[in-house]
């Protein structure tokens, strides 16, 4: 039951936004909840926790740089995401009322759109069916890579322990990640403590992080729909006068009245994707910097680590991967789907218009070639900066191998 939102079963509004909803409703930061007392409370405790976490973790891997390199990477790797993820929070809870509006803009586009004609609805509601099930699926994949990596860690100090005391040696008490903590919070009765404290701020990285990449992705995945929704609109306008050479008056004032509408529809397509954009450019830009640093210690570590160590940061490359996997591929639906509208309206028999539609019709083909864009300073998340990142990637297991 708890994973039925991967199947298509489930009514059309309970898919919308449901992984990032889930995620950061438990951190206390879902832009789409109001602010109450109590959720303001659970976020900045969640906060402040990470917060002191980040701090100290921070600070173990840097003094470990001195003397041993493999310690400072296995601490500083997921220090990095855990910053990272602080600057998401502080950044979400400051657009709070901007996301929270383009939220609920985009429920209305999506579900409370009034249309005249039953066809219409229903090819609406399988275009959204479609991305709304994808949405999900896609968005569950990194969650569930970096929950399984977070818990590889949690596990660690238990398995060492586990094999000192089967091997008949002195245990060695270790936190799940290093982190610089009094020496009488490590040993005695307050172990546990200390134990629960890191293990919980890596969950909280982890919702926390994968609710804010989840939220990009199905925001990019439902920009994608509405365009879709256009191109669907576009085909069902025009098909109804496929067997027309010309068309009448009242013919060429409805297709007039239903073109202004698919512009109107598309130009708050574009503005909201420039408003989300320009919300969540610092978050894509600090994600992709931080995922390509984590991915490259991971990898070095990965090859140079025995034991257990390997598949945890073999857990971790996958969750770094596909993370960036989720803003770049989001990246891409939006660019590709926004230039193909113009193609579907060539197309179509635009040529029964009139003089004064064809304008309209040309006005639309040349404002869809410039293909929206989720942007960010000095790249464009998409499938090619992917592939890109891929063969650097490469490159460092390559280089890394070749000093074994």
């Amino acid at each position: 039951m708890l994973l039925r939102f991967l199947s298509r079963t489930n009514p059309l509004e309970d898919y919308y936004f449901y992984v990032p909803k889930i995620c950061l409703q438990l951190m206390g930061f879902w832009p789409g909840a109001s602010r109450t007392p109590r959720i303001r409370f659970w976020a900045t405790f969640n906060f402040v926790l990470l917060l002191v976490g980040v701090v100290t973790e921070l600070h173990a891997g840097f003094s470990c740089l001195s003397y041993d390199l493999e310690k400072a990477l296995d601490t500083l790797c997921p220090a990095g995401t855990s910053a990272v993820t602080v600057l998401k929070m502080i950044l979400i809870s400051y657009y709070h009322a901007d996301l929270q509006l383009v939220l609920k803009k985009m429920h209305e586009m999506l579900y409370a759109y009034d249309e005249k004609e039953a066809n219409h609805k229903l090819v609406h509601h399988r275009i959204i069916r479609n991305s709304s099930v994808m949405a999900a699926r896609v968005n569950f994949a990194p969650f569930l890579a970096g929950f399984i990596t977070c818990t590889a860690y949690n596990l660690k100090p238990l398995v060492l322990a586990w094999i000192f005391w089967s091997k008949g040696k002195e245990l060695v008490w270790l936190t799940p990640f290093n982190m610089t903590m009094p020496k009488f919070l490590l040993e005695g009765p307050l172990y546990p403590l200390a134990y629960i404290f890191t293990a919980y701020t890596g969950y909280v990285t982890i919702f926390t992080f994968g609710g804010s990449d989840a939220l990009y992705f199905e925001y990019c995945a439902h920009i994608a729909t509405l365009l879709k929704m256009l191109q669907a609109d576009v085909k069902l306008l025009f098909r109804k006068f496929e067997d027309k050479l010309t068309l009448n008056t009242a013919e060429a004032a409805y297709v007039e009245e239903q073109l202004i509408l698919i512009i109107k529809r598309h130009n708050i397509i574009i503005e909201m994707t420039d408003f989300f954009c320009k919300r969540y450019s610092i978050i894509t830009l600090a994600h992709f910097v931080s995922a390509s640093m984590v991915i490259g210690a991971s990898i070095f570590e990965m090859l140079t680590y025995n034991g257990f160590g390997r598949f945890i940061y073999l857990g971790y490359t996958v969750a770094a991967l596909s993370q960036l996997a989720v803003y770049c591929y989001g990246g891409t639906l939006v660019a590709e789907n926004s230039i193909y509208l113009a193609t579907v309206i060539f197309k179509c028999n635009w040529y029964i218009c009139n003089p004064r539609l064809r304008r309209i019709v040309l006005m639309i083909i040349i404002r869809s070639q410039k293909s929206l864009s989720m942007s960010v300073p000095f790249f464009s998340p998409s499938m090619s900066t992917f592939a890109s990142i891929l063969q650097t990637s490469g490159s460092i297991i390559a280089l890394a191998s070749s000093f074994r």
